[in-house]
């Protein structure tokens, strides 16, 4: 059972075993997704972290078979054996749904449509963000969604930050609208806004594969693998662990850069860049969780009411604008849309 307002860890397969602990607690939860498309082994790991280790926090699996170059489209039909195998592990029922593209209107009606046949299926609703930032596009999208009556799990397409681009941040909350609970996977520190504003459950990526879906190229090119980053929390945003660095020697206050987290145990957050670049990554991610749980926490608790959480939000937003421009960086553009289009959505809600 997902508990509302849950901040679940999203990871691969093989970094399952790691990610466990840190996502077992209260409203965590994991996500995982195959390793190198590889479902049978996604099977397997789910089935030894339930048995073997006790995962006592929800884990649902994503079959992934929106991404990548080979990815399928709306229209291919689900796998009777990869929902009856996540039914038979006690897990919730996530479609291996494939890509909606731009203008797939029959293969979004259509996977809704087979979705909402799956008894207490969720269904994985891997969209082109014009589904969310256009306006006729969000109206066929809500209408679909409202017909079939089915929870939806939300993957956003974009080359880097879905929630960077116009009119995506209004259009996930017109989507809450439709009274359905909504998922929102493969995310990052919108995560924390989305949930503020209704989303069930959010799930932030390991890694910067993880946190958004990667636009499919027309000529297959080698990706070279990012420098790991991390969630720097007074800017609200994932920053690269040698800028962190940087801008420490220009801004010395301790209060900016300690961190209490479990993985930084009280040290200054640029310590993970004095590591040999194969050693980052780990404690990269872990520290961002910790921070977001940190931050889910803040914001979510069970005394705070949702407008006190929505208008928290709105203010550590407008906090780590002035921060990122004290520190010389570009504020990250994901807090200008959450400041700019929540309130504007909210108004259109209590007018309607």
């Amino acid at each position: 059972m997902i508990t509302e307002r849950s901040l679940l860890v999203h990871c691969a397969a093989n970094q399952a075993l790691r990610c466990a602990p840190i996502a077992d607690r209260p409203r965590g939860g994991l996500v995982v997704s195959p390793h190198r498309r590889d479902e049978a082994g996604l099977l397997a790991t789910a089935a030894y972290l339930l048995r073997q280790r006790g995962f006592g926090a929800p884990l649902l699996l994503d079959a992934a078979r929106y991404a990548g170059q080979a990815r399928l489209p709306a229209s291919a039909p689900f796998n009777p054996r990869w929902l009856r195998r996540q039914r038979e592990l006690g897990l919730p029922v996530l479609t291996d749904s494939g890509y909606v593209d731009a203008d797939d209107e029959r293969g979004l009606a259509g996977l809704l449509h087979r979705a909402a046949a799956v008894p207490g299926a969720i269904a994985v609703l891997p969209l082109d963000p014009s589904w969310l930032h256009d306006r006729m596009r969000r109206a066929v999208l809500t209408g679909h969604v409202r017909a079939a009556a089915v929870p939806v799990a939300l993957v956003l397409e974009a080359a880097r930050d879905p929630f960077a681009l116009p009119g995506v941040v209004a259009g996930l909350l017109e989507l809450l609208r439709c009274e359905v609970p909504v998922l929102l996977l493969r995310s990052d520190v919108s995560a924390l806004g989305a949930l503020c504003h209704g989303v069930a459950a959010a799930a932030v990526g390991t890694v910067g594969a993880l946190r958004h879906l990667a636009p499919r190229y027309e000529v297959a090119r080698p990706v070279p693998r990012p420098a790991p980053s991390t969630v720097f929390r007074p800017t609200l945003s994932y920053r690269r662990l040698g800028a962190i660095a940087r801008a420490k020697r220009g801004h010395r206050e301790p209060a900016l850069w300690g961190c209490a987290c479990e993985a930084c145990d009280g040290r200054d957050v640029d310590w993970m860049a004095g590591l040999p670049e194969r050693d980052r990554e780990v404690p990269a991610f872990e520290h961002a969780i910790r921070v977001l749980q940190q931050l889910r926490d803040e914001l979510l608790d069970d005394a705070v009411a949702p407008a006190a959480a929505r208008r928290s939000w709105a203010a550590r937003c407008a906090d780590a604008v002035h921060r990122s421009r004290d520190l010389g960086w570009a504020p990250a553009p994901m807090l200008t849309r959450w400041r700019e289009e929540a309130p504007a959505t909210a108004a259109a809600r209590l007018s309607a």
